[in-house]
C-alpha cells in the first residue's frame, strides 16, 4: 500500500541523508510510527543509503514476533521480505516494557550497537506507544540518554509527547522534528491488537518442530510470576504447558522463541516447539512472565484474558 505522507515528512529527509546517525521515533499508540519508518527507509534507500531498523515496539512489532526487539539492514527499496540481512531478535518476554525496563533497554542498546557494527549510515529506532505518565516519560528519557540519537522524530496527535521533548529542547546535541500524522492512520481496538499479535505468533511458529532440551546441560534465567505475584520455582515454571520462552546461545544471543510442551522431571528434560533446527546451539532458556502464556487451540494462538 502506498504511504500518504504529510508534506512535513519531507523536511527531515535531506538532513538525515547529510548528517546520518541514530534516529529515534516517538509516538503514542495509533500515531503511525510504522508508516513513518517505512516511508523513511523507502526514501533513504532510494538515495543510496544503507539503513538499519531497530524495531523496539515489542507489542506491535513487524520485524520479529511480539515480545522481541527486531533488527535488520536495508540497502535497496524494501519490499519488507527481501532484506540485506535476516532479521535478528532479542527476547524481552513481554508485550510491554513496564516491569522490564533494564532488560528492554539492554536489548535496544545491543541492537543499535549491532547496527553500527554493520557499517550502516542511519539507524532508525522505532519505539513502543508507552509515552504517557511518569513511567512512560522515564522510559523514553532513559532510552534517549542511552542511545544519544542525533535526531528525535515525534508524531503527535496534540501535545502528548511534549513532556518528553521539553527535556531536550534547546540542546544542540539533538535535532527535534514534530511531525503530524498521516491521514491513513486508523485507530485499532485492543482486541484487534491482540489478534494481530496472535497472527504474528502463528506465522512465526508455523514451521516449528518439537525439540528436546536436557535441563542439566543449560542455564535457566528469567522469572515466571503466578497470579498472586509470587515467583515460581524453575521446576514449576517448566511444567506450564504453553509457556513462551527464549532460546539463547553461549553469547547471550536470542536464537529463536519456543513454547514449552512437556516437562519430564525424572529425565530433567523439556520438550519445546520451536522453529529452531540447530537445538544443540541452545545454552540458555529465558523464561517469560506467566501473563504471556500462549495456548494453541484448533490451529490458533490466543493470549489469556
Amino acid at each position: 500500500m502506498e504511504i500518504i505522507a504529510p508534506k512535513e515528512w519531507f523536511l527531515p529527509l535531506d538532513v538525515l541523508k547529510e548528517e546520518k546517525g541514530i534516529v529515534i521515533l516517538l509516538g503514542a499508540t495509533d500515531t503511525g510510527k510504522s508508516s513513518l519508518i517505512k516511508y523513511l527507509i523507502l526514501n533513504l534507500c532510494q538515495q543510496g543509503l544503507k539503513v538499519a531498523l531497530v524495531d523496539a515496539d515489542i507489542g506491535q512489532s513487524f520485524l520479529g514476533p511480539p515480545t522481541t526487539i527486531g533488527f535488520a539492514v536495508f540497502k535497496s527499496d524494501p519490499d519488507w521480505k527481501v532484506l540485506l540481512s535476516p532479521p535478528e531478535i532479542f527476547f524481552v518476554g513481554s508485550t510491554t516494557p513496564e516491569g522490564y525496563f533494564p532488560l528492554y533497554l539492554k536489548g535496544v542498546k545491543r541492537m543499535v550497537d549491532k547496527a553500527i557494527s554493520y557499517g550502516t549510515e542511519l539507524v532508525l529506532v522505532d519505539t513502543t506507544g508507552f509515552v504517557s505518565g511518569e513511567a512512560g516519560k522515564e522510559l523514553k528519557r532513559r532510552k534517549i540518554d542511552l542511545l544519544s540519537p542525533r535526531f528525535i522524530l515525534a508524531l503527535q496527535k496534540s501535545n502528548e509527547i511534549e513532556p518528553i521533548l521539553e527535556l531536550y529542547e534547546g540542546n544542540p546535541l539533538y535535532k527535534i522534528y514534530r511531525l503530524p500524522l498521516s491521514e491513513q492512520v486508523k485507530p485499532r481496538s485492543m482486541e484487534e491488537r491482540r489478534m494481530d499479535r496472535a497472527n504474528k505468533f502463528r506465522d512465526y511458529f508455523k514451521d516449528s518442530v518439537i525439540q528436546e532440551l536436557a535441563i542439566e546441560e543449560i542455564q535457566i534465567e528469567g522469572e515466571v510470576i503466578d497470579p498472586n505475584g509470587d515467583i515460581l520455582p524453575f521446576d514449576w515454571a517448566l511444567r506450564i504447558n504453553g509457556l513462551l520462552i527464549g532460546l539463547k546461545d553461549s553469547n547471550d544471543e536470542t536464537l529463536a522463541l519456543g513454547i514449552i510442551k512437556n516437562y519430564f522431571e525424572e529425565k530433567k528434560m523439556v520438550r519445546v516447539s520451536t522453529p529452531l533446527r540447530e537445538i544443540e546451539r541452545v545454552k540458555t532458556i529465558q523464561l517469560s512472565s506467566a501473563r504471556l502464556i500462549l495456548f494453541y487451540e484448533d490451529g490458533r494462538f490466543r493470549e489469556p484474558n
